[in-house]
């Protein structure tokens, strides 16, 4: 399968390969190109070449079982939005290849309490935020990934004050990244006040 899958990225992604030094950047680069082309908008050329390459890390990755496992991490910059910017990452495969890395985040309910909020902020008072649910993004916002910590953090601005928002860390094991923190600010009170959701630190 793999000597099938490579040809064809190759050929459908040729014009970002001048850009790759390694011939592992070059599956990685290729894999983005096919896989986000349509979501990546602002990463590519009108010819469909890509604008920037890859930010590489080379990293040991702490394994569940026996001993850490080299890992290359690739950070790709995906689009810009009014206030916020978005981010791919990219993983070394065991199988030699490069994965998109998913990260895991939680869905919320959350409910505002109008009578209690001032007039012309109904949604600055929170009365419920809570747990709901799971889902996992392709894309990270405002991300980035440090090599020391093995950690990918996130912060989303839900509007460009930044008063609300969200905020996410995730550590690298294995071959992807575990949620270890996530906080959120629901209050659109012109004030920064994140409540912890998730602690597995």
């Amino acid at each position: 399968m793999r000597k099938i899958l490579f040809p064809l990225l190759l050929a459908t992604a040729s014009p970002a390969f001048s850009q790759a030094a390694l011939p592992e950047d070059a599956i990685a680069i290729a894999a983005f190109s096919v896989t986000f082309a349509e979501e990546c908008t602002g990463a590519f050329s009108e010819d469909g070449r890509l604008l920037k390459p890859p930010k590489r890390f080379e990293v040991e990755s702490p394994g569940s079982w026996g001993d850490p496992i080299p890992r290359v991490v690739w950070e790709f910059q995906c689009d810009i939005y009014a206030y916020n910017i978005s981010q791919v990452f990219m993983i070394s495969s065991d199988q030699g290849g490069a994965i998109p890395v998913g990260l895991t985040r939680p869905t919320l309910k959350i409910e505002y309490d109008e009578e209690a909020a001032a007039p012309g902020e109904a949604d600055s008072v929170v009365s419920l935020l809570e747990i709901n649910g799971w889902s996992a993004d392709l894309l990270a916002i405002n991300a980035g990934f440090d090599p020391q910590t093995l950690q990918i953090s996130s912060h989303t601005f839900w509007r460009g004050i930044g008063d609300a928002s969200d905020a996410g860390i995730w550590r690298l094991q294995d071959a992807a990244f575990r949620l270890v923190r996530y906080e959120v600010d629901a209050s659109y009170d012109g004030e920064s006040n994140p409540v912890t959701l998730v602690n597995f630190e």
